[in-house]
């Protein structure tokens, strides 16, 4: 309870050589005037400088009238993309072009993001290649299924050749 209350409390000093009812209202009114700068200033601050706020639609991304550049990506899995670039603080947006037939996405970024776009973008990449050179779960089963038929045929034939040795 004590907790709750010196939390809850300030404390106002005063110079002053009589205490009245006006002079503490106007060390009051002073303390939150204060209060309301300190808010507007963060208020400022928040304008100047929006949060990260990663994907957006492109209205958003256009408001802050920064030039905007794009890229094509022809890859479905854009979403290996999105976390990449969640990890990298890059604020975009994606469009896919429904005319063409085959996934083909836009990808648009603020112009002065180049950079850090081309790292995330090399890592997607490397991503995506790792991912396509490892073969499936079920192709190594498969191919574990037929290894296992081999090696059983080999062992019938060597049991039938015994017994037509005796």
């Amino acid at each position: 309870m004590e907790e709750e209350i010196s939390q809850r409390s300030i404390t106002l000093i005063v110079q002053t050589g009589k205490m009245t009812g006006k002079v503490f209202l106007q060390a009051i009114q002073k303390y939150l005037d204060i209060l309301k700068q300190q808010q507007q200033q963060k208020s400022r601050d928040k304008q100047l400088h929006p949060a990260y706020q990663g994907r957006m639609t492109i209205k958003k991304l256009m408001k802050e009238r920064s030039g905007l550049s794009n890229i094509e990506i022809h890859d479905e899995h854009i979403h290996d993309f999105e976390r990449i670039a969640r990890r990298y603080g890059i604020e975009y947006a994606i469009k896919k072009e429904r005319s063409k037939e085959a996934p083909h996405f836009l990808l648009f970024f603020r112009a002065r993001d180049t950079d850090i776009l081309q790292t995330a973008f090399n890592e997607f990449v490397k991503k995506r290649l790792k991912i396509q050179e490892r073969p499936s779960l079920r192709e190594k089963l498969q191919k574990l299924k037929l290894q296992h038929t081999e090696r059983a045929a080999h062992v019938t034939e060597k049991v039938q050749r015994k017994e037509f040795v005796r």
